[in-house]
């Protein structure tokens, strides 16, 4: 099924929402006024993206963190080719910056999408990657929420910026930059811009994480402030990525003490649960079943909410009926089977 419509009609954000909720599989092109793009949907995770000139764009920032040269990354994109884990793991840094770059873009501006289930790639100039949804409109409205913070410290294009000493980025793109800025001579945000080939917002957005992480100064300026927040975000955002839930879940207990009224904290919040259920969900689908343990030992050891679920589960009902009578949340009630499967109670019918 194919469908189209304006985003000032259908935001991009309940869009987004309603591809991950539904698990499409498919393509979804943007256009706006300052260009257009695509990217590639299975099953609520974005596995590839393209744009016109992409390859040239990715080209030239790996080329910047001299690491490779331009001309092999371009034969390694246009042949669907390995550079090796390293710069493949560059590739996707970059073009993840410049995707989410784009949308922050596209959230206050007008534009078209449409909707293909499609994932034919044709003649498009993409790249692949491995992004959950949830995590890409996460990330777009942290982002979004702190534009002003980046306009503030970079207000006009020709502040002239340094490196610190010692500066070591893991990011590749922040790599790129400090490659540029430590040539020698007075490296502005313009031609920052200029020898990327990037838009500007994400270049400013890259170079304020920098500032703000103490990786760069700006001549003539204060030193941008930390904040702890979006810090701390940043930090729990990588742990969904690496699938460490509960990691990520002790980082918003913390970030809601803190600072409870945040919709970045509440959207983080969302998030975690979301990819954790959505995890869980790959290793116990919902029609899967369980035969109960006839262990006494491992029985007696249960708590009462764990009997309740071992009950329903004798009975023959499947996990997607078990979350429907159980009390507790879908991800409480999600956890307490896996620890069930985990001590030997349950096992994979």
């Amino acid at each position: 099924m194919a469908f189209h419509g304006d985003l000032s009609s259908y935001p991009l954000p309940d869009l987004l929402q309603w591809l991950d909720a539904s698990k499409k599989t498919g393509a979804l092109s943007l256009s706006w006024e300052a260009g257009q793009r695509k990217v590639f949907i299975l099953s609520g995770q974005i596995i590839a993206a393209s744009a016109p000139g992409l390859w040239e764009r990715l080209s030239r920032v790996v080329e910047h963190t001299r690491e490779a040269r331009g001309d092999q990354v371009m034969l390694a994109l246009r042949r669907a080719l390995s550079l090796g884990p390293a710069l493949d793991a560059a590739l996707r840094q970059i073009a993840e910056e410049e995707l989410v770059g784009s949308l922050v873009d596209l959230l206050p501006a007008s534009g078209r999408f449409h909707w293909s289930e499609d994932l034919d790639r044709g003649e498009d100039e993409w790249t692949t990657l491995e992004l959950p949804l949830r995590h890409v409109l996460f990330e777009t409205l942290r982002r979004l929420d702190e534009v002003g913070d980046v306009e503030r410290a970079l207000p006009h294009e020709q502040l002239v910026l340094r490196g610190s000493p010692g500066a070591q980025p893991s990011h590749a793109l922040h790599r790129a930059i400090l490659g540029l800025i430590e040539s020698g001579e007075d490296v502005t945000l313009s031609r920052l811009r200029i020898s990327l080939g990037l838009a500007r917002s994400v270049v400013a957005r890259s170079v304020f994480d920098m500032l703000r992480a103490g990786r760069a100064i700006v001549v003539g300026a204060a030193p941008v402030a930390s904040d702890p927040i979006a810090d701390m975000l940043e930090k729990g955002a990588i742990l969904v990525r690496e699938r460490q839930f509960d990691a990520a879940a002790l980082i918003f207990a913390s970030l809601l003490q803190s600072d409870p009224g945040d919709r970045r904290v509440r959207e983080f919040a969302r998030m975690v649960e979301r990819e954790h259920v959505a995890a869980l969900y790959r290793e116990m689908p919902p029609l899967a079943r369980f035969q109960v343990t006839t262990s006494p030992t491992v029985l007696s050891g249960l708590r009462p909410e764990e009997r309740s679920i071992v009950r329903w589960f004798e009975t023959g009902w499947d996990l997607s009926a078990v979350l429907l009578a159980s009390t507790q949340r879908e991800l409480d009630t999600l956890r307490t089977v896996m620890r069930l499967v985990r001590v030997g109670a349950l096992t994979p019918a």
